[in-house]
């Protein structure tokens, strides 16, 4: 081992440390009973489900590699403990390209996929599994309620982080390398290089395989176009994307650079989100860089610091939120966000009430637009007609709720005819946002846009709980908002208006 080398901190460990530190910059000890510090709490405890669905993935992993061992071909098994290595990492997933032993994947033992549904109830690390997923669920739901009933606090004094300023934005430099070493060093699984290598499927016109059209249904067909400009860069010019085939081993090194650069530059972007968001529409630098330095400093940061469909959606929603005074923009925003993974398309009635009395028709523009540009994507790199078909039903999730073939909660014993109501109560909830509040401010915009995606969790059939990125910036913004009454869009568009026609 190297003496000054990098290593990834173990997550249990780190969750006993955040916790130190987040008590100690934020909590207020001279208000024990704050609200503020009943919200720390809330966001604190998100850490020990995370935990359990962790551990119990790992263990669940080892258990079947251990079962495929004892089942091997006699040539297999009479292989040397050197060769012998866990083909499974620290999370339960299949190692990368790099780390395998020969630059080659070993598929001779099958691999533990977390949450697929063939696999037995009462295996090893299942029923952990079961209780962290509980426990998300229950965390996450409090955390709804919470985001709902916001507007009642209308006395919200300003209370900083206990660390000076100079010592706050030095620690959130700090905590941002950090961030971006973890995944620097990240060794990416098939799962993370997945899309960078469909990207250059889509380049060279193939047609999307049956692992594929599952992949679409997860995540939507705008996972893929987001890593055009990261594929493209790392080649020299087109004739070598034509020349090289998309499954060739040459390309495995420029799958994972692509994927390492949108993992960074999203979490980047929600850093700086946060930050500036505070600063121009809460007046308060200070809380911002506070803000940013909670989410690094959150177990779930560093456990899916390199997961792209977490953090995309996320730095895309926040900066909708930046540009809430330019509806155009906010309504692009939007609009990519639902291209990544369609459920942002669930706030467009909270949006549109928003923008109602000025505004609403340049939001759907912007919205619209970017959708736009996402189809003509899938057009222009599609296959054939219905490759394009099938990609554009999957950007709007055309089709009846799935029953088969889910992750997560629902593949671990749970009758998956729940998610029907579950389903059915998220509908009512995002369309009831049309009439209420009657007058919505900011405040409630970031709150409510917290709570839709929060909700998205319960039905979310593919992980749904673990996708905390969605609401957590936009639940810390509402904890550290102060009284923004007032701030609605009539006001604020026409304001910014009049500002841009005395500058011109």
């Amino acid at each position: 081992m190297q003496p000054f080398a990098y290593e990834r901190i173990n997550e249990t460990t780190w969750m006993y440390v955040s916790t130190f530190l987040i008590l100690s910059f934020f909590f207020k000890f001279n208000r024990a009973w704050s609200i503020r510090n009943l919200d720390l709490f809330l966001i604190i405890l998100l850490a020990p489900g995370l935990l359990l669905i962790q551990s119990g993935r790992l263990e669940h992993a080892r258990f079947l590699e251990q079962q495929a061992i004892e089942q091997m071909a006699p040539e297999v098994e009479s292989e040397s403990d050197s060769q012998r290595r866990p083909i499974v990492n620290q999370a339960g997933f299949r190692k990368s390209i790099q780390e395998s032993e020969s630059g080659v994947e070993r598929s001779d033992l099958p691999v533990a996929k977390p949450g697929a549904s063939e696999l037995g109830f009462d295996e090893p690390g299942m029923a952990r599994q079961r209780y962290g997923y509980f426990w998300m669920f229950i965390i996450g739901g409090l955390i709804m309620i919470r985001m709902l009933i916001d507007p009642v606090f209308v006395r919200r004094p300003v209370l900083d982080p206990n660390l000076s300023i100079g010592g706050m934005v030095f620690v959130g430099l700090s905590l941002l390398i950090f961030v971006l070493a973890n995944i620097a060093t990240y060794a990416p699984g098939e799962e993370d290089i997945e899309g960078a290598r469909n990207a250059v499927k889509m380049l060279r016109l193939e047609a999307a395989s049956d692992s594929e059209d599952v992949q679409l249904i997860q995540r939507g067909p705008g996972y893929r176009l987001l890593y055009l400009l990261p594929v493209l860069s790392t080649y020299e010019n087109s004739n070598e994307i034509r020349e090289s085939g998309s499954d060739a081993a040459s390309n495995q090194g420029r799958y994972i650079v692509a994927a390492k650069t949108v993992a960074i530059t999203s979490q980047v972007l929600i850093v700086l989100g946060l930050i500036l968001f505070c600063h121009y529409h809460f007046g308060n630098f200070h809380a911002g860089v506070g803000i940013a330095t909670i989410y690094m400093l959150l177990p779930y940061t560093v456990i899916y610091t390199g997961n792209v469909m977490h953090t995309v959606p996320a730095a895309l929603l926040i900066w909708a939120l930046f540009c809430y005074r330019i509806p155009v923009l906010a309504g692009i925003f939007i609009g990519l966000a639902t291209g990544v993974s369609y459920y942002p398309l669930f706030l467009l009635p909270l949006w549109i009430s928003y923008y109602w009395e000025r505004g609403w028709r340049t939001f759907l523009i912007g919205f619209f637009s970017s959708i736009g540009v996402c189809i003509c994507g899938l057009f222009f790199t599609s296959a054939d007609l219905v490759d394009f078909v099938r990609q554009l039903q999957a950007m709007f999730a055309f089709w009846f709720p799935l029953m088969e073939n889910l992750e997560g909660i629902w593949s671990l014993g749970i009758n998956q005819i729940w998610r029907h109501p579950l389903l059915v109560g998220f509908i009512a909830l995002s369309v009831s946002f049309v009439g209420w509040p009657s007058e919505k401010n900011i405040g409630t915009l970031v709150a409510y846009s917290a709570a839709v995606m929060a909700a998205v969790q319960f039905w979310h059939g593919f992980g749904g709980g673990l996708y905390v990125a969605w609401y957590l910036p936009l639940a810390l913004l509402v904890i550290f908002r102060p009284n923004v009454a007032g701030r609605v869009a009539t006001t604020e568009v026409k304001q910014r208006r009049r500002r841009v026609a005395e500058a011109t």
